[in-house]
């Protein structure tokens, strides 16, 4: 089976988000706690690259960091200059640091949205020895996919699942060692109970799902709900934080 195409190199799905930013601020899970806890320790001067709505970068200013995000989207970037979040658009490949350097960068749910060799780079500019990375995933809602009924359904429309390209693999911990950063991960397990209209809320946020026509949207979620039967779903699950420390 052919390796699949890097998420960044389809710009139509890395900038659907625009268009439901307020869905995607609304249902998007915000991180644990314990998990921007830890995060937090690891830097004052952060930048948040994909800072999206601002849901890490003002969990990160609520404990005293000192953050500053860059964002491409500009309806994203708005929901978060409301909360207070200091947002530079643009990308981070295209993004200029003007000399900056931070202590702690952080991608949340967005590493799979940049080019790794430009972004290593870049980081290698930005941070100083001893400066942390940290790339945070939040998939517990993929975890409704586990259910048959639903995977056929959403394979049936979109076509294999793409859950690996937005995980933080070995792979991209190798990368991250040969950068000359030493890597560890740590899980934040979490187990929770939605109802199942709150659940299709945010799956209905992806990306893969955002870029169907309407009538698309409209006829998969009758599906879905209809497999579903109404029922509360119960997700467990392990937000992430791959931590990099810059040798």
């Amino acid at each position: 089976m052919p390796e699949p195409t890097p998420l960044h190199v389809d710009r139509h799905l890395a900038l659907s988000f625009g268009a439901q930013a307020q869905a995607y601020e609304d249902h998007r899970p915000d991180f644990p706690d314990d998990l921007m806890d830890a995060v937090a320790a690891l830097g004052h001067r952060v930048l948040d690259v994909g800072s999206g709505t601002g849901k890490a970068a003002a969990a990160l200013l609520a404990r005293g960091c000192d953050v500053v995000a860059v964002e491409p989207d500009s309806d994203m970037a708005d929901i978060a200059r409301a909360k207070g979040v200091t947002v530079e658009p643009g990308t981070f490949e295209d993004w200029d640091p003007r000399g900056r350097s931070f202590d702690l960068v952080v991608f949340a749910r967005s590493w799979h949205w940049v080019d790794p060799v430009p972004a290593l780079a870049k980081l290698a500019e930005i941070l100083p020895v001893g400066g942390h990375v940290a790339l945070l995933s939040h998939e517990s809602s993929w975890r409704g996919f586990d259910n048959p009924a639903i995977r056929d359904i959403v394979d049936g429309v979109l076509g294999n699942n793409d859950t690996a390209r937005r995980r933080l693999t070995d792979e991209t911990a190798a990368d991250f060692t040969a950068a000359g950063f030493d890597i560890r991960v740590e899980d934040f397990p979490l187990t929770e109970t939605v109802t199942a209209a709150a659940w299709l809320d945010t799956v209905f946020t992806y990306s893969r799902f955002l870029v169907l026509d309407e009538a698309t949207k409209n006829r998969l979620r009758a599906e879905l709900s209809a497999a579903l039967g109404g029922d509360p779903i119960t997700i467990t699950g392990s937000p992430r934080a791959m931590i990099a420390r810059r040798r």
